[in-house]
């Protein structure tokens, strides 16, 4: 049986045209929302707590520790400001504090389990919460690790403060105060950009890669 090579096909000069065209378009439309993907990144800090194991009362004291943490501490995350430095450097100043309170119910719940509170930046895949899709790749992120830190995590966004249930803005309002217009379309697009934001994930889990092989940070 006789191969055939795409070299057996007879192409016009305008044909060729139009499929390098047809080439380049995708690859300019891919890096523009890759590009957009990495914007949103450095525009929003999330929450993540890591329970000390997989058994159930560790598991439920990991939602104790969150609801504790989202009362007692909104008024460091639902700051009237739309400028993520001035979030961080709030969030920085209050640390040890943030871990008090959460070292206190632990110890309130019966217990002792040690607890670790600090910035950190680590690879995320891709997240859905509620209405919003985040691309996958490196995000700054305030982790509360409980124990040793060996079970499931949960985590949410705390710039734009989307986890706070007292908030007075709704998801929509916050994501339009931090986010371009472009920006928002993304990560409210929902399945229109599913396909490319896999294809992002694909990327970015080679390049995490890459950096932990360098740098030695960890993912998750």
């Amino acid at each position: 049986m006789k191969s055939i090579y795409i070299s057996d096909f007879k192409f016009s000069i305008f044909e060729k045209s139009l499929f390098c065209g047809f080439i380049l378009s995708v690859l300019f439309s891919f890096m523009g929302f890759s590009g957009q993907c990495d914007s949103i990144k450095d525009k929003v800090l999330r929450l993540h707590i890591i329970a000390n194991s997989d058994l159930k009362e560790d598991q439920e004291l990991k939602l104790k520790v969150r609801d504790r943490i989202l009362k007692d501490c909104s008024e460091y995350f639902d700051q009237d400001t739309n400028n993520i430095d001035i979030a961080r450097k709030l969030i920085q100043e209050n640390i040890d504090g943030i871990n008090s309170i959460a070292r206190d119910e632990i110890l309130k719940n019966g217990f002792k389990y040690s607890v670790n509170t600090y910035l950190t930046n680590t690879y995320f895949g891709i997240r859905n919460y509620d209405k919003i899709t985040l691309p996958a790749g490196r995000y700054d992120a305030l982790r509360i690790v409980i124990g040793e830190g060996k079970g499931k995590n949960w985590w949410c966004v705390m710039f734009p403060p989307l986890c706070l249930p007292a908030a007075e803005k709704t998801q929509e309002q916050q994501v339009d105060e931090v986010l371009t217009p472009r920006q928002v379309d993304i990560v409210e697009g929902g399945e229109k950009y599913k396909i490319k934001f896999k294809v992002v994930e694909v990327f970015e889990i080679f390049r995490d890669w890459l950096f932990s092989l360098l740098f030695g940070k960890e993912s998750i």
